[in-house]
């Protein structure tokens, strides 16, 4: 009838009966909230915790905003301050103190959308593809305080090697480590600092393996990445490779870098073998060797691993050259290799006794770091003409870092996912039977609820009124 009179389209019609299912799953939603709520009342401590009456709320979800009544309880603060305070059992419960009233798979929709969108963007898609409308600002909260999870995980896996408890279990004798830094542009009062600051960027690895023919791709990457000063910056990474690996097991650590002072000073000890990234040496020469075929001569010799001869020979250009400026280039060269000389050999070729990979893996160059901070951080931070604050700026970057690591879900869950135990299951058995919910949707809705009639309180397809009738004149 609603087609026939209104002439609505298919696509309206969808909307309108989505958006109905969204109401029926909101109502059921608030009969749970209100059971799970009921059972935390009966089954609570009553010496810890007195009732102190209800309060109204909300949570965001994917059917849209569920508003529903929980009871807040006053107890001792757990200091021994002696003072009181109030909590939610039901919110704890839920997990929503660490992300705010959003539901787990909300937040998890928002993060998957944020980091390859506009925080705009995506506000605009989640409330056009869900129930819930949500504004850019409340997508930008979820950011931080996911982002805000992620630094304090962090802190303790930082403390846990410090400590030497680190619960990493992965067992490898060789890891490949590389660094590198990418410049946003900063806004705020962080600007006084400067318009762009340094974020750090560092992925770790067990080697290569050949995905198709000639193709390959590092196995087990993780990333770090923060607007941490160096040192602090440093301990935050080993504390990501303490939670995965048993540090005491790797033999020998192989570090990339483009000759940064930060970047050294993240592998220091007998088993880090320091190497510049090769894309940097060839960049050096690219920049500073202004003649074309002065540029292919110092590239042979790079190709050749002829680093002496660059060093002689970059030292005659520059005492040859009567040009201050290209002087001036040559002797940043010089400098640049000099510096780096001890890192200047690639690995591979400096004769070290490598442990044998495990089974697949194989050994190749490093130098991917250019692409992953691209792939991790560039593209969504940086090539879009946005600016950042520090805070801001460092809590998206770890939520892309721990994407990419594929640790974010798994965190996620870990802070949103309400664990239902076996007499909470029960307790919120009933409001689930979907048989409940068409008697309280829509306007005139209802069906009778006595009686022993087939099909009675649930919702009547054509071919269950029929079935009723048939039965109603065999009993009459």
């Amino acid at each position: 009838m609603i087609v026939l009179k209104n002439e609505v389209t298919f696509n309206e019609l969808e909307r309108k009966i989505y958006e109905y299912g969204c109401e029926v799953a909101r109502q059921l939603m608030e009969q749970v909230l209100k059971a799970m709520d009921e059972h935390l009342f009966k089954e609570r401590d009553t010496k810890v915790y007195r009732d102190k009456g209800k309060r109204k709320t909300s949570i965001k979800t994917l059917m849209g905003e569920v508003e529903y009544s929980r009871r807040v309880y006053q107890c001792d603060n757990e200091n021994g301050t002696g003072g009181k305070k109030y909590i939610y059992l039901l919110d704890q419960v839920l997990g929503v103190e660490k992300v705010g009233l959003f539901s787990g798979n909300l937040v998890q929709l928002i993060i998957e959308e944020v980091v390859n969108k506009s925080v705009r963007k995506s506000a605009d898609s989640i409330s056009n593809t869900t129930g819930q409308r949500i504004s850019h600002g409340g997508v930008w909260n979820i950011v931080q305080a996911v982002g805000e999870n992620l630094k304090t995980i962090e802190k303790e896996q930082a403390k846990a090697v410090e400590q030497e408890c680190s619960q990493g279990q992965r067992e490898r004798a060789i890891l490949f480590e590389e660094a590198d830094g990418v410049h946003l542009s900063i806004q705020g009062k962080d600007r006084k600092k400067g318009k762009r600051q340094e974020l750090k960027v560092a992925i770790s690895y067990e080697g290569w393996k050949e995905v198709s023919k000639g193709c390959y791709e590092v196995v087990n990457k993780l990333v770090c990445a923060g607007f941490e000063p160096a040192a602090e910056f440093k301990k935050r990474k080993e504390g990501m490779l303490g939670a995965e690996y048993n540090l005491d097991e790797i033999q020998m650590r192989i570090l990339n870098g483009d000759g940064g002072n930060w970047i050294k000073n993240q592998g220091q000890g007998e088993e880090v073998h320091y190497q510049l990234d090769p894309f940097h040496k060839s960049q050096a020469i690219i920049r500073n060797i202004q003649d074309k075929q002065v540029r292919a001569t110092m590239l042979t010799f790079l190709k050749e691993n002829k680093y002496e001869e660059i060093l002689m020979y970059v030292s005659a250009l520059e005492k040859d050259s009567t040009d201050e400026k290209t002087k001036e280039k040559l002797r940043n060269l010089y400098k640049y290799f000099s510096e780096n000389s001890q890192g200047l050999m690639p690995y591979l070729e400096r004769g070290l006794e490598l442990p044998v990979l495990e089974e697949g893996l194989i050994y190749r160059n490093m130098g991917t770091m250019e692409h992953n901070v691209c792939d991790v951080i560039s593209q969504r931070m940086k090539h879009r003409k946005g600016s950042w604050s520090i805070a801001g700026g460092g809590n998206m970057a770890k939520v892309l870092a721990w994407k990419t690591s594929r640790r974010l879900k798994g965190v996620i869950s870990q802070f949103t996912s309400c664990q239902i135990t076996g007499k909470l299951a029960e307790a919120i058995q009933a409001p689930l039977s979907a048989a409940q919910v068409p008697k309280t949707i829509g306007s005139g809705y209802s069906y009778p609820t006595k009686g022993s009639w087939p099909f009675e309180g649930v919702f009547k397809t054509n071919g269950r009124n029929v079935i009723q009738m048939l039965v109603s004149d065999r009993v009459l």
